[in-house]
């Protein structure tokens, strides 16, 4: 009975050290691209990619959602493996690479001097939920502006915006259809950025 008794006493004191956490997704933006083969009247010119603008929601790991009108929360058991931001301004510059269209795309750190900079200002990039929750969609808005480096006038600007419908009520249906809206505009505006410097 006194084993009992201390083998009780011990476990008690072992499970009070442990805490359980619940498992946490981390969720990538990771669009997949195909090349533009379209050189573009950009060849010559090179471009420095600025690091975006957006809320600083944005800026943060924690994956958050939109109910209804007017309520925003967060998951509490999915995030983002790196912050909106930084993934699409590094899908950006990706992109940009990979086309050609431009003689050189640099990172907004890099010390060398281009002939234009890339503004780019993420407006929404988030799920929404019906009030019921039974329906959940995507809207994804990105703003570009193309800047001349030594007279800061913009070249070209424009906004482009997708909105798509999730598969599956949850964090992965979102991600899902995030990264699709992405892309489409990733699309879009790298036709866009092969015309922009007429």
């Amino acid at each position: 009975m006194i084993k009992l008794f201390f083998l009780l006493i011990i476990m008690y004191f072992l499970s009070a050290c442990t805490v359980v956490k619940p498992h946490i997704s981390e969720y990538m933006i990771n669009p997949v691209v195909t090349e533009n083969k379209s050189i573009g009247s950009c060849k010559k010119h090179s471009l420095k990619v600025l690091q975006s603008f957006s809320d600083s929601s944005l800026m943060s790991t924690k994956m958050y959602y939109v109910l209804g009108d007017y309520e925003r929360d967060a998951f509490t058991q999915s995030q983002w493996a790196e912050s909106p931001n930084s993934a699409i301004t590094n899908r950006i510059l990706s992109m940009l690479q990979n086309s050609k269209i431009f003689s050189t795309v640099q990172v907004s750190k890099s010390r060398t001097q281009s002939d234009l900079f890339l503004e780019t200002n993420i407006e929404d990039f988030a799920q929404y939920f019906s009030k019921d929750e039974k329906k959940s969609y995507v809207k994804v808005i990105i703003t570009m502006t193309l800047l001349d480096t030594n007279t800061k006038k913009i070249l070209a600007s424009k906004t482009f915006e997708k909105r798509v419908d999730s598969k599956s009520i949850d964090a992965q249906g979102g991600v899902v259809a995030l990264n699709s809206a992405l892309v489409s505009i990733l699309l879009e505006s790298q036709k866009w950025m092969a015309g922009a410097c007429k």
